[in-house]
């Protein structure tokens, strides 16, 4: 089982899968990459933790302040 989804985020709150990862970097990088792509939020979701632990919106705050 990998540990982490990446799944893409609504409005509304729902959340549909995109895909998975066992690593959180390449969980991460699929997002970014999935943002990009599409301009849409997305978030990294810990399947063991069962939270979420990254999201589109907060990663593109970092890369906007470290510009």
């Amino acid at each position: 089982m990998q540990r982490y989804g990446v799944f893409k985020r609504f409005a509304n709150g729902s959340r549909v899968w995109v895909s998975s990862a066992d690593d959180l970097n390449e969980a991460k990088a699929k997002m970014l990459d999935a943002t990009r792509r599409t301009g849409k939020e997305f978030l990294v979701y810990d399947l063991v933790l069962d939270q979420a632990v990254a999201s589109s919106v907060d990663n593109s705050r970092v890369d906007a302040a470290a510009a």
